[in-house]
């Protein structure tokens, strides 16, 4: 009987050139065609992402929260800081000034604040007077609320302060006010602003700090939606260097320094880190292929088409995945290049028997002789890349739809375009095919496959049982970026400086905005007693209680008001008795009833909305958000567990939780390792027998023995990244054991050709990954050297595996 794989590639040989070419046709505009509804349906939201928090997976499941938190980082990912340091104060303030004015009126900025606004103290001091009577704190109400000897000392503590001339504010609306309720709240707002962490302090009117024998002066922005767009030229990181730059450029010995601070400027490194190495990569990978082409076959067409089918594939995966996705993160570029080294693929095939085989007398002849091999070396990488569309990533997705739509396109091309291509006048002129002919004799020597696929087997279990203590499946989200250089030190000055290290949050939840703030108010509770009370925090509660807090304000303001007389007179009021402040004070707390302060009723000022803008989410989805963020976290199991026993509590830490969420995530991409190994094997059994399916799914696992080898050795982690590099290989890996076991069924003269041409697209690729290899960026090295080693035993274990396959039916 026939081969399963003729029969195929038979039934796709019969359809004509014409066919052919139109398939290839249909698909390019396709995708062109899509791009371009895409285009118009999504103007201006179709770009290059660089952000690195979207380069890993998110940590929360339940879809309102993940909006909250989303909505939180939206806002926090995009402050940067700049500190302007000098020995002398005014020095410091004064460049402060001139980058401030650089920038404020920048397009690349939502804000840029310098000044902090002393002017504002009166409408902070109306707001605390026209409210007193419901901003009393829980505690003191309570206390207040307790005894009479409570309200007494609260009494008592108001006649000291107004005695003693230590006031924060005048004493003019002493008489409204006996009890000093506005400088007592006023008092305990900004220390809620303390609370929050800081070591900035107003000096001037401007936010400054003395560290180690400077003065640091803050300059604060918060990006617009166009200066995030890291990956344009103009955005708001370059602006920065650039206004910086020129705000020193006059005085150069000024000893004026800057401190970079905030997660864009890191965004932006990477991003430009990244594009540089789209440029090596790219460049070194495209010289080598060219050089490689040029020497071996001597002739410049195979170098032209091969090429341009290489610029075809790479132009139509990037537009197939920002009309799919939107947004390509800068990632999925960088690892698409790795095509440079796979779409050849195809082409070196066609190209060697275009240049050599005398015995295949047209183009259409030499693409029906390599049809099969391509057609299951396809079927066998679109399964495992078609499989990881599947994961809840969307980085993997993109890079697998990436490179699933460009190896398509050159496939397509191979067979659709290059059938056209007329054959050269001489042939048989291909380098190092004389010499390849004579080491494929030397290896045809079972005994010499046999003792090195042995070889690879005893390395791998030998060494992983040595150092079985290195094999990992471990994430470290801190280890995939590395802060190095200016940035570095720029993090570290600016933490000591400010003093400001948050290292997670809690999301509070509720049906109703009160609830939300009744909720964080009992986690501020449980949260001090857990920490006693030595770990500062942001909150929204601490600015706008919830009416169940107002209420017992209210009524603590009330017993208050019943000495208000006694309270008058140890004020030195004569007349009391017949004292308008009195009646006054009373109806005022009557006209006032139901007056809450909250978002809702629109009366929480602007500069409590500022103060918070990081803390009150409001509604999301349905619900409301608000965040309590500590300014450390010493002890994760314990502001896990507060959150744990409150289920309106969410405890948010990015680098443990995204850790986490990737170790999940790689034992996923494991169990779709299982699902496509069997896909493949169910695949191969219905072409192959069962000898030769056997041997080529016995690849893939000699693969993963090697790769966990040589990382115990080296001892580095099977991270999520590697992992991922793993499976890739899987698809194309199998394609030199599939191709070799084609060509044993065609005996000839020219059989060393095929063998040939898998080794020259070896080498192509193992170029481009081994670039990638090389790569600063973490995940991208680790793609790159899983599947440099994984590329590297699948060649060399399919060229022994395949030797003989004839015997094999």
């Amino acid at each position: 009987m026939k081969n399963r794989t003729l029969l195929l590639s038979d039934s796709f040989k019969n359809l004509s050139q014409k066919k052919l070419f139109g398939a290839w046709i249909f698909y390019h505009a396709a995708i062109l065609i899509f791009f371009l509804v895409s285009l118009i349906i999504f103007r201006g939201r179709i770009g290059v992402d660089s952000d690195l928090f979207n380069l890993v997976p998110k940590s929360i499941s339940m879809a309102s929260v993940k909006k909250a938190d989303d909505k939180m980082m939206s806002v926090t990912s995009q402050n940067v800081f700049v500190l302007v340091a000098n020995e002398d104060f005014a020095e410091a303030k004064r460049v402060a000034e001139e980058v401030y004015a650089g920038l404020k009126d920048s397009k690349n900025f939502e804000s840029v604040s310098l000044y902090n606004d002393v002017s504002a103290m009166g409408e902070i001091t109306d707001f605390l007077y026209q409210y007193r009577s419901y901003l009393i704190d829980e505690k003191t109400a309570d206390a207040i609320l307790a005894s009479d000897e409570g309200a007494q000392d609260f009494a008592l503590e108001a006649l000291s302060k107004a005695y003693g001339g230590f006031t924060m504010l005048p004493l003019d609306n002493i008489d409204s006010d006996p009890f000093l309720l506005t400088e007592y709240h006023l008092q305990n707002y900004l220390a809620a602003v303390q609370n929050a962490g800081t070591a900035m302090s107003v000096k001037d009117g401007v936010l400054a700090s003395s560290f180690e024998g400077k003065w640091y002066v803050m300059i604060r922005g918060v990006l617009s939606r166009s200066g995030a767009k890291l990956a344009s030229k103009n955005n708001a990181i370059t602006e920065i260097y650039r206004v910086c730059d020129a705000a020193v450029a006059g005085a150069p010995d000024s000893g004026t320094t800057f401190v970079y601070s905030g997660t864009p400027f890191h965004s932006h490194e990477s991003s430009t880190s990244a594009s540089r190495e789209i440029s090596v990569i790219a460049t070194v990978s495209m010289l080598a292929v060219i050089i490689l082409l040029i020497f071996i076959f001597r002739s410049v067409r195979p170098l032209v088409f091969s090429v341009g089918s290489i610029l075809i594939s790479l132009g139509i995966a990037v537009v197939a995945t920002l009309a799919a996705f939107h947004k390509m993160h800068v990632i999925t570029l960088v690892f698409g290049t790795s095509l440079i080294g796979s779409c050849i693929d195809y082409s070196l095939h066609f190209f060697t028997h275009w240049a050599a085989n005398k015995e295949l007398k047209s183009s259409i002849e030499i693409r029906n002789h390599i049809f099969s091999g391509l057609l299951m070396a396809i079927i066998s990488t679109g399964i495992c890349f078609a499989i990881l569309l599947f994961a809840p990533f969307t980085i993997l997705k993109q890079m697998s739809f990436f490179c699933l739509t460009g190896l398509i396109s050159s496939f397509l091309t191979t067979i659709a375009v290059y059938p056209y291509i007329k054959l050269p006048a001489n042939r048989g002129n291909v380098r190092f095919t004389k010499g390849f002919s004579k080491v494929i004799v030397k290896m045809e020597q079972k005994w010499v496959g046999r003792t090195v696929i042995i070889f690879l087997f005893a390395f791998s279990i030998i060494s992983i049982a040595v150092f079985h203590k290195n094999v990992k499946v471990k994430n470290n989200l801190l280890t995939l970026y590395d802060m190095k250089g200016r940035l570095l030190q720029d993090e570290i000055t600016a933490s000591q400086v400010i003093q400001y290290t948050p290292g997670g949050w809690y999301i509070v939840s509720g049906d109703t905005e009160d609830e939300a703030l009744a909720n964080e108010e009992k986690l501020r509770r449980q949260f001090e007693a857990a920490t006693e009370g030595k770990i500062g925090y942001v909150s929204t509660s601490s600015f706008v209680p919830s009416k169940e807090v107002q209420k017992k304000s209210r009524e603590a303001y009330k017993k208050l008001m019943q000495s208000v007389t006694e309270q008058l007179e140890a004020l030195g009021f004569d007349d009391v008795e017949n004292f308008d402040a009195v009646m006054s004070l009373m109806n005022d707390y009557e006209v006032k009833k139901n007056q809450y302060v909250s978002f809702e009723n629109g009366n929480v000022p602007q500069f409590i909305e500022s103060a918070i803008s990081s803390a009150w989410l409001g509604k999301v989805d349905g619900k409301y958000f608000t965040v309590l963020l500590p300014t450390q976290v010493t002890d994760y199991a314990l502001y896990r567990a507060l959150a744990d026993a409150d289920e309106n509590v969410y405890f948010i830490s990015k680098s443990q939780d995204i850790s986490v969420d990737l170790d999940n995530l790689t034992k996923m991409i494991l169990k779709f390792f299982i699902v496509a190994y069997i896909l493949m094997f169910i695949m191969l059994r219905f072409f192959y027998s069962w000898k030769q399916a056997l041997k080529i799914i016995s690849v893939p696992l000699l693969i993963i023995l090697v790769v966990v080898a040589v990382f115990a050795l080296a001892n580095i982690n099977m991270e999520f990244f590697s992992v991922t590099g793993l499976i890739l290989v899987f698809g194309l890996g199998l394609d030199y054991i599939i191709y070799m076991m084609e060509n044993e069924k065609k005996v000839s003269e020219n059989s060393v050709l095929e063998p040939f041409a898998t080794m020259v697209s070896f080498v192509t690729t193992i170029i481009s990954f081994g670039a990638l290899a090389l790569s600063s960026f973490k995940p991208v090295h680790l793609i790159g050297l899983s599947i440099f080693i994984g590329l590297a035993t699948a060649y060399v274990s399919s060229f022994f595996y395949g030797r003989h396959a004839q015997n094999d039916k």
